[in-house]
This record gives C-alpha cells, structure tokens and sequence, in this order.
C-alpha cells in the first residue's frame, strides 16, 4: 500500500473543502484580567435566619475590567453604604450606615462563587428586626470596591425596597411618584468615595458595620 505524506492528505483535504473558513477560537477567556472598572450590583429584599431573624438585602455583586468579557476575581475589601430616602434632604450625602467586607469573608463560602458566566460575590446587608411592625423602607445602595494596589472603584447607586407598614412620609412620596412619575434619587457615588470609615463592632446591625465620619 502506498504511504501518503502529511503534506499530501493536507493538500487533499484543502481540495476537497475549497475556500471553506477555519473555525475562530476565542482566546479572551486565556486573557489575564486587568484592574477592575466597574462594578455592578443586584440588590433584592431578604430575611436572615436564626435566633434574631432580620430584614435586609442579599445582593449579587459583579466586578469587570476594561474590556468587560466577564466577571473577574478580586483583591481587596468592599463596602456597601446604605442611605435611608425616606425624609431625607436631597443634599444629604452622608449615609446612614456602612458594611465592610474583608477579604478573607469575600473568599468564603457562600460569599464568593465561580461559574461559567465568570466570578460573583454574595453579600448580605441587614437593616432592622424583622416583624409584623416593620415599616416599608426605600433604601439605596452603592458599592464601593477598595483593592490592594489600584484605584479604588464605585457602583452606580442602586434603590431597594423593604416591604412592611407604610410610613405616612413615604406614603406621600409613592403618591408624589404616581402622580407625577417616578421622582430621581439624587446620586451619590462621588461623594460616598471621599467618605472615612472606621471600625464600630459596638453596632448592633452586624460586625462588620462601620462608623461613617
């Protein structure tokens, strides 16, 4: 039998597929990521279990680098800064309370989680005693990503809603909004990133809680 070469099944196999063009891999997954740009975060109401259930939000944090491909690993701490809108002056840039997330709670379980869309991080923000009493609260929230070395990075503002008894305040604003359409909460994302934290175990809310000065 005659032995063909490399060079002839290659010549044949062209002949027969013609101007046929060769698949295109994607090589962006092999890319080392960058420093991260931006971030993105989805916040929903929540109830914590245990001896003091509380009301609060579980949010699905999302961090990307310039080119945005996928969600990317980090290196540094988070704090999430929470502003209570409900009759608040739309000058008042301070929040009401603070989280921060260390590094070592950001790679825990049920914090950090990797999957085929990229990397994620689960956070938990209490805010107060769950109940039959709790009051509605309009809350916003901005994430703001601190890494090791590198500038530091802030969310767009975000507004969630806990349910519960309306307060006559937000009673008049959720009319205000129906009436004359949905009322923009001022944006504070630059302010927040000039703003010092300091440590406060003392606060009932959770250990990781921060005095904001």
């Amino acid at each position: 039998m005659k032995t063909f070469s490399l060079f002839t099944i290659c010549s044949l196999l062209l002949a027969f597929t013609g101007c046929m063009s060769l698949p295109t891999i994607d090589l962006s997954a092999m890319k080392s990521p960058g420093p991260v740009a931006s971030v993105v975060a989805a916040w929903e109401p929540a109830v914590s279990n245990g001896d003091r259930p509380m009301r609060g939000f579980g949010g699905r944090v999302y961090f990307y680098d310039q080119d945005k491909n996928r969600p990317v690993k980090i290196s540094g701490k988070v704090v999430v800064y929470a502003f209570d809108e409900e009759g608040r002056s739309r000058e008042d840039s301070k929040p009401n309370e603070g989280f921060v997330f260390d590094e070592k709670t950001l790679n825990s379980k049920g914090v950090y989680k990797k999957s085929k869309l990229g990397h994620s991080y689960n956070l938990w923000i209490p805010w107060d005693t769950a109940g039959p009493e709790g009051q509605a609260k309009k809350i916003s929230l901005i994430v703001r990503y601190i890494p090791n070395k590198g500038s530091q990075v802030v969310s767009s503002q975000a507004t969630a809603y806990l349910p519960g008894r309306n307060s006559p305040a937000l009673m008049v604003a959720q009319t205000e909004q129906q009436q004359g359409g949905p009322s923009p909460v001022p944006e504070r994302a630059r302010l927040t990133e000039e703003r010092l934290i300091e440590s406060n175990p003392n606060r009932p809310l959770a250990t990781q809680s921060v005095i904001i000065r």
